[in-house]
């Protein structure tokens, strides 16, 4: 008996395998749809819906790269024969609002409502790379056209008023940030294939869509999902250029007939404002932390509508110390230039940053950049001044080439912006048991007493081995003359482009060469040995 059982279980198992692999085949889901599309007129709903319920056959079967080989064929061929059902629906308005004709639309309309919900299902729960889930965000994006169109709503004299299909837009977002396809990359932004088809193919190139992106971004979606994850597909999209804040007569829009707030700059930056401070206020990853401020005084900041809002990130990333605070250095001083942020004990912080660390990171040039800047003043006191030159000229003894040819020239600039900072290569009193009175484990750049101490690491620079530092820091022994060096000269050297400006360098003279000759390797160096 039991044997009997297992028997007929296994003849069903193999029965319903059998029926599903036709039901699965591609002759017979064009001849289904086929059949379909040739009766579009008198279309009979019951049809439709069993072939948009081959999705869920299918969707099980893409869970390995096996399963995605073999089936995927299938899958795109029958979103391309469902895309083609639904575009002659659109064209016989089957589904059109103003042809309703009572319990055959709104079954259409429900079957359309799920066709729609497949695909957004597919794009966002197939992680690996492929082209159905492309195929998908291309058929959604040509639905929301139609949608435009035959959705929009008539007045009573015939004319077709504005629309935007928002509901649609909002599901495919949600959608995108969700997206289980992609990872996260080292600069905290999202490897998604799909994304980056979204991202290159529509959101790049259409205000439009830029415009409801933000609007349409619903959070509460996100509450139970994984953070990071969201974030960094939020981020790979939101930190390109905004072309909706400068639309021109040559800006496209995706849709046609866009209604009139599309063009309202105000409400895109309170959406763009509201949507940003909810994602910086979930915790970001340092990878991602590094990506927002290095982009946010130039992506993010110009299109707040109160950049002032801003503040409170700023400053606490400008407290976290390290790579994270020289990094939020750009949006600070752009809220202190532009909008009067007013920091407390600024120069001390800065100062403060001053490490053997800084001139080690990627980001140094972008800090020597700003600190050039924010020293610019005249009207800042000498010994504020004089604690930055020494703190610099004493991390250079132990810095990388790199950094020193960078160090030497900003001391020099200093010295001629603030010749009241002369007085530490002019010091007279120094005398043979001279005692360095500057302290650089002082945090206070106003009480370190660097302005009375003097610049004796460029005269140890003048002996470094490397020619290149070693024949810049010769400037100090010269009289100064030079108005001032074009720090881009010099804020970009690595240890690769030293060398090789050592290996191109061309020699004014011959290099003498030994020109004795020996018999023998060791010649008569080691008495007592033959060779």
């Amino acid at each position: 008996m039991s044997k009997r059982k297992s028997d007929t279980a296994r003849a069903r198992s193999v029965k319903k395998s059998t029926s599903e692999a036709e039901t699965l085949s591609k002759e017979s889901i064009t001849k289904a749809t086929n059949d379909i599309i040739s009766s579009i007129d008198s279309i009979d709903v019951k049809s439709l819906t069993s072939v948009i319920a081959l999705y869920d056959s299918l969707l099980p079967k893409f869970d390995t790269e096996e399963g995605l080989e073999k089936f995927e064929g299938v899958a795109r061929l029958l979103n391309v024969q469902l895309t083609k059902i639904f575009e002659e629906l659109f064209a016989h308005k089957k589904l059109s609002p103003s042809k309703d004709d009572g319990m055959t639309f709104k079954k259409l309309k429900q079957s359309y409502e799920l066709f729609k919900f497949n695909l957004l299902f597919f794009l966002e729960n197939i992680s690996l790379d492929c082209s159905l889930i492309m195929d998908n965000l291309d058929i959604y994006m040509k639905l929301l056209r139609l949608e435009s169109t035959h959705f929009a709503p008539v007045s009573k004299d015939g004319s077709i008023n504005s629309y935007f299909p928002t509901k649609s837009y909002k599901d495919l977002i949600t959608s995108l940030l969700k997206s289980q396809n992609g990872e996260i990359l080292g600069d905290g932004t999202s490897s998604s294939i799909v994304l980056q088809e979204f991202l290159t193919s529509y959101y790049s190139k259409y205000y439009d869509l830029q415009f409801y992106f933000f609007a349409e971004i619903d959070t509460e979606n996100f509450k139970d999902a994984d953070t990071e994850a969201v974030f960094s597909k939020f981020l790979t999209i939101a930190k390109e250029k905004q072309i909706v804040l400068s639309i021109t007569e040559d800006s496209k829009s995706f849709l046609n007939n866009l209604p009139s707030i599309v063009t309202n700059q105000n409400h895109y930056k309170t959406e763009f404002e509201n949507k940003w401070l909810y994602f910086l206020n979930q915790g970001l990853s340092t990878d991602q932390y590094k990506t927002v401020l290095l982009v946010l005084h130039k992506r993010i900041i110009p299109a707040f509508k109160k950049p002032t809002n801003l503040m409170d990130f700023l400053t606490d990333s400008y407290e976290v110390g390290g790579s994270i605070s020289i990094l939020a250095l750009n949006g600070l001083f752009e809220l202190i230039k532009k909008y009067n942020l007013d920091y407390p004990n600024f120069y001390q912080k800065l100062y403060s940053l001053f490490d053997a660390k800084l001139l080690h990171t990627r980001y140094r040039s972008r800090f020597f950049r700003l600190t050039d800047l924010f020293l610019s003043s005249t009207h800042l006191p000498a010994a504020l001044v004089a604690s930055f030159i020494k703190k610099m000229a004493r991390l250079s003894l132990s810095a990388p080439p790199s950094a020193v040819v960078s160090i030497i020239p900003f001391i020099y600039n200093l010295l001629k912006r603030h010749p009241t900072c002369m007085i530490l290569l002019q010091n007279a009193d120094a005398s043979d048991d001279y005692k360095d009175p500057y302290d650089d484990s002082i945090t206070d750049p106003y009480t370190t007493n660097a302005i009375e101490s003097s610049l004796w690491e460029m005269e140890t620079m003048a002996s470094h081995y490397h020619p290149n530092v070693a024949t810049l820091a010769k400037i100090y022994s010269q009289p100064f003359r030079k108005l001032n060096y074009n720090m881009e000269d010099f804020l970009d050297w690595s240890y690769d482009s030293l060398l090789e400006s050592e290996n191109t360098r061309k020699l004014k003279t011959e290099v003498a060469l030994e020109f004795d000759s020996f018999e023998s390797v060791i010649g008569d160096y080691i008495q007592g040995w033959e060779w």
